[in-house]
């Protein structure tokens, strides 16, 4: 036990796991799976207020299990904004350039097909774009980069989409 009372990790983790310490460790040996990297990341991902800090969880995980969060944040925003992205960190890209290069660029591939050509190589721009990928693919993070705009973000959010949806509107 440590000082807290609490049980120590190694301890926490065998009362919490229903897979023994040798069977894990067993495991752990073996090479990691191709998928090993989205499962780490997938979540579902919980962003809680505790004590005045709001740490990132997956959702069956927390302090009271004597676990560790992915993050912890001072400020909400920041952490919606983590939490919206968390997801996308762990995932294969969506998009990938192609080689060579031909008159029209870079070409920009995702699922096996050309989906655009970019005038100059930016891998930073491909991985933005891939996180923005992830998000329209979840409403959830969604919802959060909206929470985490705020009331004036969220209303002009609204007047681009209803304009998008129902047109001009006259005065």
């Amino acid at each position: 036990m440590a000082d807290s009372g609490k049980p120590d990790g190694d301890v926490q983790t065998a009362l919490s796991n229903a897979f023994s310490r040798e069977y894990l460790d067993r495991l752990r040996e073996g090479s990691e799976t191709s998928a090993s990297g989205e499962s780490e990341a997938a979540g579902p991902w919980e962003l809680r207020h505790e004590e005045g800090v709001y740490p990132l969880f997956r959702s069956w995980e927390g302090f009271e299990h004597g676990d560790s969060p992915e993050g912890v944040f001072q400020v909400r925003e920041a952490g919606l904004i983590f939490f919206a992205v968390r997801p996308a960190a762990g995932r294969d890209p969506l998009f990938r350039p192609l080689e060579p290069v031909t008159p029209q660029g870079f070409a920009v591939e995702s699922a096996g097909q050309v989906v655009g050509h970019l005038r100059f190589f930016n891998p930073d721009w491909l991985h933005a774009a891939h996180v923005g990928a992830c998000l329209a693919r979840s409403p959830l993070a969604v919802a959060a980069i909206l929470e985490a705009g705020g009331p004036d973000f969220q209303e002009q959010v609204g007047r681009i989409l209803g304009r998008d949806l129902f047109g001009e509107l006259e005065p």
